[in-house]
């Protein structure tokens, strides 16, 4: 079984991702591991950008690094950008092998987790909350989204693209 990560966007949170697969994945030798592949690309157009309308359209170079990555012999594709799932549908339709929905399969652990009637806080970009890909996803399983006020998720905001710029969480702000 060999996992492909769409990644690049950015290369922080897909080096993350990556750490978490292997730190996750119950092996006694290096043979035991899965193997990934990884399309890296932080060339692909900013998605928050592009959701609301100030900068270029992303859904391209995300389907050229799907498609790299399938041709390399991926067996499903992930995608560690919760904001790059706006465009979940356009991407696997070009696709053979399955791309796994991030917002789907979190909307049902919480739901197995948790059960229904409860809360889930969502701290993510503007174009997240912008493009709503996780109020339909909860809303279905009965889980409540609860988001910052728009002071908090300014402040959010600035927080993840210093995380993008300097790499490192902007503890002056906190």
């Amino acid at each position: 079984m060999k996992l492909g990560i769409l990644g690049g966007m950015g290369p922080l949170a897909t080096a993350d991702f990556f750490k978490k697969v292997i730190l996750m994945t119950e092996a006694r030798t290096d043979q035991d591991h899965m193997r990934i592949l990884m399309d890296d690309n932080p060339q692909i157009p900013d998605r928050t950008a592009y959701i609301l309308g100030k900068g270029q359209d992303p859904t391209r170079e995300m389907i050229r690094s799907a498609i790299r990555l399938e041709y390399m012999g991926a067996d499903f594709i992930a995608m560690p950008c919760n904001t790059a799932h706006k465009f979940y549908s356009q991407i696997q339709a070009f696709l053979n092998v399955p791309v796994l929905n991030m917002i789907e399969l979190t909307a049902e652990h919480l739901k197995n987790q948790y059960g229904k009637s409860k809360k889930a806080l969502l701290l993510a970009t503007e174009g997240t909350y912008t493009a709503g890909l996780y109020n339909f996803a909860l809303n279905a399983r009965g889980i409540e989204l609860v988001t910052p006020s728009e002071e908090g998720k300014k402040t959010l905001m600035k927080w993840i693209y210093d995380v993008k710029e300097r790499g490192v969480f902007p503890e002056e702000d906190v």
